[in-house]
């Protein structure tokens, strides 16, 4: 499932043409594509869900299924916050996933400092399509310098 969502945002993202991308443009992005995956496995998307019998902030996005029962959370930042994960701690739910997509690779790697046992996490600039972006950036300002 991870790659999927991986898969789902990236295109979503990509979509975007990059002079509108930025930190609050992708992070409502993942939170629409994500939307329209919990639709697409059956799930109804219930987003900013908030644990009311605890004092911290919402999930980006959590899936309910017919019962009402929490199945999957999400949060997303450009790095793994810490206020991410107590967030996705305080949802009784089998699946918590965290999604980072800063372009720091470094920054993203430190971040994973916060992860907890029962929260996956999943960078959305995995090495395939970083390095294809890469590639592609310095054919675009070699073509430009020339």
């Amino acid at each position: 499932m991870k790659e999927e969502i991986r898969r789902t945002i990236l295109a979503a993202v990509r979509s975007i043409p990059k002079g509108y991308l930025r930190n609050a443009v992708v992070k409502e992005t993942i939170r629409c594509a994500l939307y329209g995956l919990l639709k697409e496995k059956g799930f109804q998307p219930l987003p900013a869900f908030r644990n009311p019998r605890f004092p911290e902030g919402p999930v980006d996005i959590a899936g309910i299924k017919e019962d009402h029962a929490i199945e999957i959370a999400f949060c997303s930042n450009p790095t793994i916050e810490l206020s991410n994960i107590k967030s996705l701690e305080r949802v009784a739910c089998e699946k918590k996933f965290v999604i980072s997509f800063s372009p720091n690779k470094e920054k993203v790697k430190l971040s994973t400092f916060f992860l907890k046992p029962g929260i996956e996490h999943v960078y959305i600039y995995e090495d395939k399509d970083d390095h294809e972006g890469t590639k592609r950036r310095k054919n675009e300002k070699e073509k430009h310098n020339k």
